[in-house]
């Protein structure tokens, strides 16, 4: 999967996340259900979080992306 790839299916869904749900939440937690704890790695150890902020999003998309590529999930 390439990142671009992998950067819409995330933003797809969060079109359509519930009112309540800010973006950065809604990012953090949709990488965490579908990938595990790589939402908590990239919190945790490369520190950088868009569960409160969400001009991270971008950087905390790429970080996922490239933990999981690191990993060989996509």
């Amino acid at each position: 999967m390439l990142y671009d790839e992998f950067k819409a299916d995330v933003m797809e869904k969060m079109a359509n996340r519930p009112n309540w749900s800010r973006k950065g939440q809604f990012v953090f937690n949709y990488i965490e259900e579908k990938y595990g704890d790589t939402a908590r790695y990239v919190q945790f150890i490369d520190n950088v979080d868009c569960f409160y902020n969400d001009d991270e999003i971008e950087r905390f998309l790429i970080k996922c992306y490239c933990h999981l590529k690191d990993l060989k999930t996509i």
